[in-house]
């Protein structure tokens, strides 16, 4: 996959060779507090294949703090990936510049056609929402 660097941004990485996450960093320091979010512009450019999708998500540590991101990027999109954190945590908490932020997953990603219908076919769950499975 391609990558392109705005000046300051930091290259991502897997923590381990087999890791299907990239790493992605803060090139700035901030503060994020209690019941904030945040957009952090990592300077990082993709290339995305057609068929697949970048899925940003959580890191594990991070939630564990309260701070969580997600997010979608999709294979036409080569601009600088902007990490959107949210703070859930009653304490604040500061990014330094060079601390991971978030991850990037590539994957699959099946594209239908829309079909508009009148009906659905039938299914067990049907219209069964939160909760139809029970505890």
């Amino acid at each position: 996959m391609k990558i392109k660097l705005d000046p300051g941004a930091l290259i991502p990485t897997r923590g381990h060779q087999y890791d299907a996450g990239l790493d992605l960093y803060s090139p700035v320091s901030v503060w994020l507090h209690p019941g904030q979010h945040l957009s952090i512009d990592t300077g990082v450019h993709v290339e995305i294949p057609q068929g697949f999708v970048g899925l940003i998500t959580s890191k594990s540590g991070l939630m564990l703090k309260g701070i969580t991101s997600r997010g979608t990027i999709d294979s036409g999109y080569t601009g600088s990936i902007k990490a959107v954190l949210y703070n859930h945590g009653t304490e604040g908490y500061q990014i330094k510049a060079g601390d991971k932020v978030t991850q990037l997953v590539i994957l699959p990603c099946w594209i239908p056609t829309i079909e508009i219908v009148d009906e659905l076919e039938e299914t067990e769950r049907a219209d069964g929402s939160f909760g139809s499975t029970g505890r």
